[in-house]
């Protein structure tokens, strides 16, 4: 069990999905005599649990809670019902360190999208805490200033690999490259909206192809080519606000329902103009993806999608004048860069049940038409096709 080889100082409570961290913050108030814990200690770390310093909720003192009776108890009563979501263990598995013959070694990451915007700023943050690093993405310039920026204030050196993920056959050649790496978390955060040409140089719908058909193609190829299943394997998916509110109005489900076969199939269909809708729909996917592999109930697999907020990057630079201006007006109450990189690497580090998904850094159920077994059937039915079968 993964338990008995994490070192003494390691703060197990960190790693614990949030629901989950208030639980056992209860119990250690139950029994607060025989954990050693004060209130204003366990107050002071549930308000700042995403700290990455050492806390006083240590493996010396928290792994005795972890293997009592209440614990099995509270373990049972929080997770076991939860579908797609077995133990609180395997969750938190995800980010613990790893003891090994050459020493500790941290989780490896590997973020699409990584050296600009949202990702950057989880990049960036993931680095301060020692990870090992893959970031992708298409400008050597830009990757260049990521890992520079790691080695100067963290002395941590990302990997790049260069990309372009709206072409599928270097979205293939990237899969197959990155799924023999071992990875324990991957966050596919790549994106674009707006773009210009709305057809890709393959004749592929460009905004569906980048952040949908990609991470689908890359998600799978990962799974599909494990070789340690004992190994916990998290997927982080970046969705939109338009998941929560695409069927506030009938208006949203007449555009697009995912329960429907024949309205995925037409979204993918290229043409000259690749709007915001087409952006909505991928978002859209990319939560029904999260949920189709939690569903699917693979051993050691989690996957959570997270809304890391509204937040004016390069990738709105190809928005009409008019909507970028009006999105600037409201920037005093978008999410800030750096808050939104945050939330992505809380997503990374918090797996979330089926079913919920992160509304920036708060757990939210997601509406039932992302996740119902209607909406996955006609999704796979669709995206079937894109598997990497070599």
């Amino acid at each position: 069990m993964f338990l008995q080889n994490i070192p003494n100082n390691f703060d197990v409570f960190s790693i614990l999905p949030y629901d989950c961290q208030r639980n056992v913050t209860n119990l250690c108030l139950a029994s607060q005599r025989d954990c050693e814990f004060d209130d204003a200690t366990l107050n002071n770390h549930t308000a700042n649990r995403m700290t990455s310093s050492v806390s006083p909720f240590s493996s010396r003192l928290l792994l005795p809670l972890l293997h009592s009776p209440q614990w099995a108890a509270l373990r049972t009563k929080w997770a076991e019902p939860i579908r797609g979501f077995k133990t609180a263990n395997t969750a938190a598995s995800v980010f613990t360190i790893r003891a090994s013959s050459t020493g500790r070694k941290m989780p490896r990451v590997l973020i699409t999208g990584g050296t600009d915007g949202i990702g950057r700023e989880a990049a960036l943050k993931l680095a301060a805490e020692k990870h090992e690093i893959t970031i992708s993405g298409r400008d050597p310039k830009k990757a260049k200033d990521v890992i520079e920026q790691c080695q100067a204030k963290f002395n941590n050196t990302p990997r790049f690999i260069q990309t372009d993920l709206s072409l599928a056959s270097e979205v293939v050649k990237f899969a197959n490259e990155v799924a023999g790496e071992q990875y324990d978390v991957c966050i596919l955060n790549a994106g674009i909206m707006n773009p210009k040409p709305g057809r890709t140089s393959e004749d592929r719908e460009a905004t569906m192809m980048t952040n949908l058909v990609s991470s689908y193609m890359i998600a799978h190829k990962i799974m599909n080519t494990r070789n340690d299943e004992s190994r916990p394997l998290h997927f982080v998916f970046s969705t939109s606000i338009f998941v929560k509110f695409h069927n506030s109005t009938p208006l949203g489900l007449r555009f697009f329902n995912p329960q429907k076969v024949s309205d995925w199939q037409k979204s993918l269909v290229p043409s000259d103009v690749s709007g915001p809708g087409k952006y909505a729909i991928s978002k859209i996917g990319l939560a029904t993806l999260s949920s189709s592999i939690s569903l699917a109930n693979l051993p050691n697999v989690t996957a959570t999608s997270v809304h890391p907020g509204t937040v004016y990057t390069n990738i709105m630079s190809n928005l009409p004048a008019r909507q970028q201006f009006y999105i600037k007006l409201a920037r005093p109450f978008t999410t800030s860069l750096s808050d939104a990189g945050a939330n992505l690497v809380r997503a990374a580090k918090n797996p979330l049940p089926a079913g919920k998904f992160y509304l920036a850094d708060k757990p939210t159920k997601l509406p039932s038409f992302v996740y119902s077994d209607l909406s996955i059937a006609a999704f796979e039915g669709v995206f079937e096709q894109f598997k990497i079968r070599n």
